[in-house]
């Protein structure tokens, strides 16, 4: 009982969420940067992922840095 208690405190404590929705909010700031940067950037990066071997995918590193590049392919 004392256990429950304690999370119950612990999860409705004001400090626990706004630390819980920064760090939210954070992921949810930092994918939206990355899905504007791929939606700017795919036309001059994913050719040169398209025309790559798996080989190279899998293995350079420039390569596997662009990987977002999968999901714009089909718009080349």
């Amino acid at each position: 009982m004392r256990a429950l208690l304690m999370a119950g405190f612990l999860l409705c404590n004001p400090i626990t969420i706004g630390v819980i929705g920064g760090v939210k909010w954070s992921r949810d700031y930092n994918a939206s940067l990355a899905t504007a940067y791929a939606e700017r950037n795919f036309r001059s990066e994913c050719p040169a992922y398209k025309q790559a071997s798996t080989w190279d995918r899998w293995t350079n590193s420039r390569y596997t840095t662009i990987s977002w590049c999968r999901d714009y392919l089909d718009r080349l």
